[in-house]
C-alpha cells in the first residue's frame, strides 16, 4: 500500500488532464472524448515514460509523459482559436489542484473587473489610466493579497508605472517595484504577472497567456511551440476500428491530403462518397466492401447525413470481427449540435484548419507530408527554385492570417486554402522547367488567377497585386 501511495500524484494528473478533457465539450459539442480513449493514452505514457529506479522520479517522469501526450492527442483535434484555452485551463487546474494556486485567483482572471461600479468605487487617482483598468486593478488589489497595495505602490512611483502601462508591449518589460517579489514566487509569480497584464492591459493578454504557459514550472515552452500533426502522422496512429473524423473550417479540407497519401502507400484510391439526399445505401455499400477488401472509405460532409452517423457505431461495432487489418475509415464533418455522441467518443478527431501565427504558418507549409519536403525542394535544380518557394509560401502565411483581422485584413473573408498554394508551386515549377521565368507571367498568375479568382473586391485585388509585386520578383532571389 505504502509503494502504491507513492504513485497518487500520477493518478491526480490523470484526473485533472481527464476533467480538463471533458470540459472542453462545453467549447464545441465535438470535442468530444471518452474515459476509454483517455485510458489508453494513461496506460501508453506508463509505456512510454523512461525508467527510473528511484519512485519518485519514475513519477515524476510519468507525469511529464502523460501531459504532452494528453496534450498532443487532445491538440490535434482542437480548432486553432480553442488550443490556447485548453492549455490554459490545464495549467491552471495542475496549479489549483496542488495548491500553489488559490480557486478564487481564477476569477479575477476571467472576470477582472466587470462587477465594479465606476461611481462606487475609490475615485481614480491616474488621468493616463482607462476606467475598466481601473475596476480590474481595484478587484484586483481587493482579491489578491500580493497585490494589496499595488495602487499605493502606483502613486508614489507614478512616472515609472504610466511608462509601463503606455509600453505597446509591456509583457517584455520589468515590472515596476514588484520585477524581484515575482521572481521569488517560484510556482505562481508567471500567473501573478498574467494577472497584472490582464488588469492593465488585457490587449496583451493572449501573449501572456502563453508566456505563463511557457513560465510555468508545471509545463513549459513545448507546450506552446507550434505543432503540425500531418495526415501521414495521424494513419500510423490509426486502427480499422477507430474511424478518424476531421473537423472541418474554411479553407480546410483533407480529401486531397488522403487520396495522396494513399498513392504514397500504393493502396487502391479510396472510395470517396459526399453525403447527403440518397448517399447513405452507397456509403453503407463502400464501408462493407472496404471492411472485406482492406481499401480506404472517405466520407465528406457528414453534418449532412445524420442518419447514418447514428447507425455508424453499431456498424462498425458489427464489422469489427471480420475487418481487414488495411480497411481505414475517414470522416469530414462541420460542427453540428446533434451529431451523435458515441461516434464522437469513439473516433479520433484531428482539425486541419492553419495555424495561428506566421511562424507557425510556415513551420507547417515546410513540414513533410503537408507543403513541401526534401523532394520538392530538389524538383528544380536552381537556387531561384527554393527561394521563390519560401516567398510562395510566406505570401500564403500572410493571407491567411490577415484574416484574423476580419474587415481591416480582408473586406471579404475568402477561403484561402493549401490547394491555392499548391496550384501557385506546381505553376512555378512548369515554368522553371520552360526557361527563364517571366515575372509578370508568374504574378499574374498567383495574384489573378490561383488566389485572385476568388477575390471579389476591388480593395483586396488591389492589395493581393501588391503583395506580388514586392515579393514574386528577381529583388527577392538576391543575395542578402
Amino acid at each position: 500500500a505504502k509503494r502504491r501511495e507513492q504513485f497518487r500524484p500520477a493518478a491526480t494528473r490523470g484526473s485533472v488532464l481527464y476533467f480538463s478533457i471533458v470540459e472542453m465539450s462545453l467549447v464545441n459539442v465535438m470535442y468530444q472524448t471518452s474515459l476509454v480513449q483517455f485510458l489508453q493514452l494513461f496506460m501508453g505514457s506508463m509505456e512510454e515514460a523512461e525508467k527510473a529506479s528511484l519512485a519518485s522520479k519514475r513519477v515524476s517522469n510519468i507525469i511529464e509523459t502523460m501531459t504532452y501526450m494528453t496534450y498532443r492527442y487532445v491538440n490535434r483535434g482542437l480548432y486553432e482559436k480553442d488550443k490556447l484555452t485548453f492549455v490554459l485551463l490545464v495549467t491552471m487546474k495542475i496549479l489549483v489542484t496542488a495548491g500553489h494556486l488559490k480557486s478564487s485567483a481564477v476569477p479575477v482572471f476571467l472576470r477582472g473587473g466587470a462587477a465594479l461600479d465606476i461611481n462606487n468605487v475609490r475615485k481614480k487617482p491616474f488621468k493616463w489610466m482607462s476606467d475598466d483598468a481601473w475596476l480590474n486593478l481595484v478587484q484586483l488589489c481587493e482579491s489578491i493579497m500580493f497585490y494589496s497595495n499595488l495602487i499605493g505602490d502606483m502613486i508614489s512611483n507614478e512616472n515609472v508605472w504610466k511608462r509601463w502601462y503606455e509600453d505597446n508591449r509591456p509583457e517584455e518589460l520589468s515590472v515596476p517595484d514588484y520585477e524581484q517579489k515575482l521572481i521569488d514566487q517560484t510556482d505562481i509569480g508567471p500567473f501573478l504577472k498574467l494577472l497584472l497584464i490582464r488588469c492593465l492591459r488585457v490587449d496583451r493578454s493572449i501573449l501572456m497567456c502563453k508566456e505563463f504557459i511557457r513560465n510555468t514550472s508545471v509545463m513549459g515552452p513545448a507546450f506552446v511551440e507550434p505543432v503540425t500533426d500531418t495526415i501521414e502522422m495521424v494513419y500510423e496512429e490509426m486502427k480499422p476500428d477507430v474511424p478518424v473524423i476531421f473537423l472541418l473550417s474554411r479553407g480546410s479540407d483533407p480529401t486531397d491530403g488522403i487520396i495522396e497519401l494513399c498513392r504514397k502507400k500504393k493502396l487502391p484510391a479510396p472510395a470517396v462518397i459526399s453525403l447527403g439526399e440518397g448517399q447513405e445505401p452507397v456509403a453503407l455499400k463502400a464501408i462493407n466492401a472496404g471492411v472485406v477488401n482492406g481499401t480506404w472509405v472517405l466520407l465528406q460532409n457528414c453534418e449532412l447525413g445524420l442518419g447514418l452517423m447514428f447507425e455508424m457505431e453499431a456498424v462498425i461495432n458489427k464489422l469489427k470481427g471480420n475487418m481487414d487489418p488495411n480497411f481505414r475509415l475517414f470522416i469530414t464533418a462541420l460542427p453540428h449540435p446533434e451529431f451523435p455522441l458515441g461516434l464522437l467518443q469513439m473516433c479520433s478527431k484531428v482539425t486541419n484548419d492553419p495555424p495561428s501565427g506566421l511562424r507557425a504558418g510556415l513551420l507547417r507549409s515546410f513540414t513533410p507530408g503537408v507543403m513541401i519536403d526534401q523532394d520538392r525542394l530538389e524538383r528544380v535544380e536552381t537556387p531561384q527554385w527554393r527561394q521563390l518557394l519560401f516567398a510562395l509560401c510566406f505570401l500564403h502565411s500572410i493571407v491567411q492570417e490577415r484574416r484574423k483581422f476580419g474587415p481591416l485584413g480582408w473586406c471579404v473573408p475568402y477561403e484561402y486554402s493549401n490547394g491555392d498554394l499548391q496550384s501557385c508551386m506546381l505553376f512555378l515549377e512548369k515554368h522553371l522547367y520552360n526557361g527563364e521565368i517571366s515575372w509578370e507571367t508568374f504574378q499574374y498568375m498567383v495574384s489573378d488567377v490561383q488566389y485572385g479568382g476568388k477575390i471579389t473586391d476591388s480593395l483586396d485585388v488591389r492589395l493581393f497585386r501588391t503583395y506580388t509585386k514586392e515579393w514574386l520578383t528577381e529583388k527577392t532571389c538576391e543575395e542578402g
